[in-house]
């Protein structure tokens, strides 16, 4: 049991550097964002990276999770089919929505992003359609145990957006677009620089509707579950947009960005937990060694909150040259971090309890536990904003958090 707990943290270790170092160029670039933009600005760009995050979640609906399960448990002479027929699937579908959103640009550009800004839904249907098709290697070095080559895409990703948006936003002054050309310039890049792992173990002649109907019936459940999950990260925004203004949603932003690092750490142990849980969940002991992991992991995200908690304060004010880590305008946004942080524990919590649902194929028992939570979360949000404004929506993403993770360990214990 020792030697599977340190496999699963030299997993944790080399994977979560590689998520860490693709979500942290968003935590770079807030000195660059909270010193030129001011908290409007940063609210439309808020918005357009929360549609983004939503339709990621549509446009993998639940194959993604698919491929992930039948590709760790496949024979060599299995994988090439289920990993043809997911990535014909999702090539098909991100097409057809990046023509239906920039036909539809001037239309939703109000609605979504609160503006006139038809140019910016163009460049997020390209960046959507980069995103999808670039995930699907990194969802194979992952199966395949291939950390180097994970972390060198990621870091590429890190150091080229950093590099774009100094170039684009501080000297050239693009704005917000200039944000959104990064974004894609790097997306269609690493698009470009991946598409040979994909192709190299494709084999076109073994696309199957059955295969493709096999990974439907256990990821599907996953479409209306991520739904859920996005509404829970979408809703607080759009919530707050109409309830206060385009500054309190910036100010918020800023502020749950922070919270965020939390989630970092969360998700990049979900990157080794998942396939490790899916080979080690049919062998003998499993549950004492899930229970251990448990343990520690809920341990080590409780000593992390503290930390944050007592120095996010000092974070924001941090001196970065001439500039402070967040501009003076976002200092206040610090009121929501633990909350939101707290949030993101609770999280860390709910996906430890899913290696139950991944073995008995209960996929539908995830889609509900998030419809609870998102339900929660949209009711909480309605009815603590125009009390507490930006502290009510971190309220409501802290409790909803809870309320899910509470509900999936009451279905566990049946």
């Amino acid at each position: 049991m020792r030697e599977k707990i340190k496999a699963l943290s030299r997993q944790t270790v080399v994977y979560g550097t590689g998520h860490i170092l693709s979500r942290l160029v968003t935590f770079l670039l807030l000195p660059l964002y909270t010193n030129v933009f001011t908290a409007a600005d940063y609210g439309v760009i808020s918005l357009a990276y929360t549609f983004m995050g939503f339709m990621g979640v549509i446009l993998h609906y639940g194959l993604d999770a698919a491929l992930l399960k039948r590709y760790v448990q496949a024979d060599q002479n299995e994988r090439p089919r289920y990993l043809t027929t997911a990535y014909c699937s999702f090539l098909i579908t991100s097409l057809l929505s990046a023509l239906f959103i920039a036909a539809l640009s001037i239309p939703l550009a109000p609605l979504l992003l609160g503006g006139p800004y038809a140019r910016f839904m163009l460049l997020i249907a390209g960046i959507l359609l980069f995103d999808i098709l670039w995930s699907i290697p990194q969802l194979l070095l992952r199966a395949e145990q291939k950390p180097l080559v994970f972390i060198t895409f990621n870091l590429i990703n890190v150091l080229g957006t950093l590099t774009l948006n100094i170039l684009l936003v501080a000297y050239l002054k693009m704005g917000v677009g200039g944000v959104l050309w990064s974004n894609l310039i790097m997306s269609g890049f690493l698009f470009l620089a991946t598409l040979p792992i994909v192709l190299r173990r494709m084999r076109w002649s073994q696309v199957s509707l059955g295969a493709w109907k096999q990974l439907m019936r256990f990821g599907l459940p996953f479409l209306p579950s991520g739904i859920f999950a996005m509404l829970m990260e979408l809703v607080d925004r759009y919530l707050l947009k109409s309830m206060t203004d385009m500054a309190t949603v910036g100010l918020y932003s800023a502020g749950y960005k922070l919270g965020m690092l939390m989630l970092l750490v969360v998700m990049g142990f979900n990157m080794a937990w998942q396939p490790f849980f899916l080979r080690e969940g049919p062998a003998a002991g499993a549950t004492s060694l899930f229970a251990r992991i448990t343990t520690y992991v809920l341990a080590g995200l409780g000593f992390l909150w503290i930390l944050l908690l007592v120095w996010v304060n000092d974070i924001v004010r941090l001196q970065v040259g001439p500039v402070t880590v967040y501009g003076p305008e976002f200092w206040t946004s610090t009121a929501v971090v633990p909350w939101v942080a707290l949030g993101y524990v609770f999280h860390g919590a709910y996906l430890l309890q899913l290696p139950g649902v991944f073995q008995l194929e209960k996929s539908s028992w995830v889609a509900i536990t998030r419809g609870v939570g998102a339900g929660v979360n949209i009711g909480l949000n309605l009815l603590l904003i125009p009390r507490y404004q930006a502290l009510g929506a971190a309220y409501a993403t802290c409790l909803s958090f809870l309320v899910m993770a509470l509900f999936l360990f009451v279905v566990n214990r049946k």
